[in-house]
């Protein structure tokens, strides 16, 4: 991952949720090399702040959550969380939630956190954007 600026950007399609950015030297004619992950059976995610300037504000720094890097986070803290929540209306239910995964996603200016089922390594492409590395990626997929 380019440590400078990813330049990042995510799709939602279904319950999966894509993210692609630049990585590290990457300037190709035409654009440049991006990379496309894909995260499946996605219940929740955000993307936005911290930035890296404010990542050691994060609840999860402290337990090593790192700079310009995929952490996927054992015996999640939020997981444990969701599931109470959820529980109050849906007893029975936090088995199910405390299955999920946690993955916390740190570029240059944003985080992105996600809670699902499995993540996977699209693939690498020549793009003008994150959007359009997804958009070819994802359609390659569903032709």
């Amino acid at each position: 991952m380019d440590t400078g600026a990813p330049m990042p950007g995510i799709a939602l399609h279904d319950r999966a949720l894509y993210v692609g950015y630049i990585v590290r030297d990457s300037e190709h004619v035409g654009g440049e090399r991006y990379a496309v992950v894909r995260f499946s059976g996605v219940s929740q995610h955000t993307f936005g702040y911290p930035n890296d300037e404010a990542l050691a504000g994060h609840p999860l720094y402290s337990a090593g959550l790192s700079f310009y890097a995929f952490n996927e986070v054992a015996n999640s803290p939020y997981l444990e969380e969701l599931a109470a929540r959820n529980a109050r209306t849906h007893p029975g239910s936090a088995p199910r939630l405390l299955k999920r995964k946690h993955w916390i996603v740190s570029f240059h200016d944003e985080t992105l956190e996600v809670v699902g089922d499995a993540v996977e390594f699209m693939g690498t492409l020549v793009a003008r954007s994150a959007s359009e590395a997804i958009e070819k990626l994802h359609g390659a997929i569903d032709d």
